[in-house]
């Protein structure tokens, strides 16, 4: 199935339907161009704070941080804005770039070292995802350092390729605000074992009430690093009598029971059989995991920034 739409210039654009369709739109392929593709959101999902929001993103664009040295996309943010007709009666969607998915892959299929031995062969490496981790916390630093947050962060949304670069997929779920007007646009959607214990509580309703999404970020770019060092493994994920009756890992969440310290070894919390030693994390990087899963527990301001993420990972990368 085909069908032209319009740009915001004007430019008539053929489409072509991928058949591949999600909760909001239809993905597109676009003729004639092997470098954008376009999102063609359903009907009832179009509203004028939809489209108010994609025009903010496309003439709002945050700095990529690995465009200007090798051209790659760390962010596949709208580009253009799409209408049914050149009059622009009519918003359906927008253009975003193209990524290859021959060669990227989401980032939970390079969490666990036999993954990792199947899909690559044994190449890619400790360092790598190292690497991996300091490009996810750059470009979230760029998206936050122009006053956006990604909101609904988890392991669908981050897509990595063999040679440890990344891209942010799903841009349009993003917390926006407007740089001259101040409104903001709310994420609506995000996923229970990547949020913070103070987005779980009973009440919390993502579709009709406004959050602030920075903080919540901090806590899903924490837990998506430790992930990657920790072979896949959840920093609530626990065992003993203390959370014996805390069985699914959003109320562990809440709970706060981080099993690598000594605050809850201390009253039987322990790691998970098989986790990786606590040990195998360099004292920097596990400094940063303590000042979130524990310190920020209590005090969402104490997790550690995506700023703070570049810094440690850099130095450890250099060393290595």
């Amino acid at each position: 199935m085909s069908f032209t739409a319009y740009d915001d210039t004007g430019k008539k654009i053929r489409l072509i339907s991928t058949n591949k369709s999600g909760g909001e739109g239809v993905l597109h392929k676009i003729e004639g161009d092997s470098f954008l593709c376009a999102k063609v959101f359903h009907r009832e999902k179009i509203t004028k704070e939809l489209h108010e929001k994609i025009l903010t993103m496309v003439d709002n664009p945050p700095n990529d941080p690995t465009w200007s040295s090798n051209k790659h996309v760390s962010i596949a943010w709208p580009n253009s804005v799409l209408y049914d007709g050149p009059n622009k009666s009519k918003f359906i969607g927008f253009t975003m770039p193209l990524i290859n998915m021959n060669s990227f892959r989401e980032i939970h299929e390079y969490w666990d070292a036999e993954d990792r031995l199947k899909y690559f062969g044994g190449e890619f490496t400790w360092k790598h995802l190292f690497v991996t981790a300091f490009n996810i916390s750059r470009t979230i630093a760029a998206v936050h350092e122009k006053g956006y947050c990604i909101g609904d962060l988890r392991q669908t949304n981050i897509l990595v390729n063999p040679g440890a670069l990344i891209t942010l997929i799903d841009c349009d779920s993003f917390q926006i605000k407007d740089p001259v007007s101040g409104n903001i646009f709310y994420c609506r959607v995000g996923f229970g074992e990547f949020l913070p214990p103070e987005l779980l509580e009973p009440g919390v309703n993502f579709g009709n009430k406004n959050y602030d999404r920075y903080y919540s970020d901090l806590f899903g770019l924490a837990s998506i690093i430790f992930r990657l060092l920790m072979n896949g493994c959840d920093p609530y994920q626990a065992k003993g009598k203390p959370v014996e009756y805390e069985n699914t890992p959003q109320k562990k969440i809440r709970k706060g029971y981080f099993p690598y310290v000594p605050k809850y070894k201390n009253i039987g919390v322990k790691p998970p059989d098989g986790a990786f030693p606590f040990e195998i994390i360099p004292p920097s990087i596990q400094e940063l995991f303590i000042k979130c899963f524990v310190d920020g527990h209590d005090n969402y301001k104490e997790r550690p920034t995506a700023r703070d993420w570049v810094t440690a990972l850099r130095k450890e990368i250099d060393t290595q």
